[in-house]
């Protein structure tokens, strides 16, 4: 087998230049034919301001799962959440459902974490979703989730609020290149920028004309950085 990728530098490609190759990492995911679809979990905590108020933060966690077995499945998935420290503190398990061959099956649950941290600049908390694919018996595919707990508000007269507190962005524009080191993404030079940035009073950053780089954004997540992501800064029509 061969597998081959290749760019396609199409000019112009942006108003200024953005380099050319392949400059994010590319990956190769191998699966059981039954498996969570790619970026196929999606956790949100409705109601979360009146739900912490009440020592609670309720989850609400949806589950695409894909079969390219060639044939019908019972499937079911299991949902657990763990702390910081590996703890679970929640978990859920769905109700059995029919996935067709060539089909994406939604499976959606809910769950409670009790007393949960919230995730702020100062303490960028946050919790792992580990889900777990079951036919029969078996635990055939485990998908991997980070995510945080955490609400927010922008108010016409008052401003940004984070978890309830007014607070002023102090941003940065940041370009999705390493300096001297090129546009390849490296994950520990994008890292040291991030805690260069946080350093210097910065909790804000804005990712200039591209989106964010998977790397930029975890690293954002773990050090108590807010994200303004951008799409693109030119298009044809």
């Amino acid at each position: 087998n061969v597998l081959v990728v290749k760019v396609n530098n199409t000019q112009p490609s942006s108003r200024w230049y953005s380099g050319s190759g392949i400059y994010r990492n590319v990956h190769l995911t191998v699966t059981e034919p039954i498996h969570v679809a790619r970026y196929g979990t999606f956790v949100t905590t409705p109601d979360l301001e009146a739900a912490y108020a009440k020592g609670k933060a309720n989850v609400n966690i949806e589950t695409k799962v894909d079969n390219a077995s060639g044939e019908t499945a019972t499937v079911k998935v299991k949902s657990t959440i763990y702390d910081a420290d590996g703890q679970a503190v929640a978990t859920v398990e769905s109700e059995e459902k029919t996935v067709e061959h060539g089909k994406e099956t939604l499976f959606e649950d809910d769950t409670v974490i009790d007393d949960p941290v919230l995730w702020d600049i100062d303490n960028p908390y946050r919790y792992k979703l580990v889900s777990e694919v079951i036919v029969g018996e078996d635990i055939i595919d485990t998908y991997e989730t980070k995510f945080d707990v955490r609400y927010f508000e922008f108010d016409a007269d008052e401003g940004f609020s984070l978890n309830g507190k007014y607070m002023k962005l102090h941003g940065v524009s940041m370009h999705h290149d390493l300096g001297a080191l090129g546009a390849a993404t490296n994950a520990r030079a994008v890292e040291r920028q991030m805690e260069i940035m946080k350093d210097m009073g910065v909790n804000a950053i804005r990712v200039t004309h591209n989106p964010a780089s998977p790397e930029l954004l975890e690293a954002a997540n773990n050090l108590g950085l807010l994200v303004v992501e951008e799409a693109f800064d030119s298009w044809n029509q």
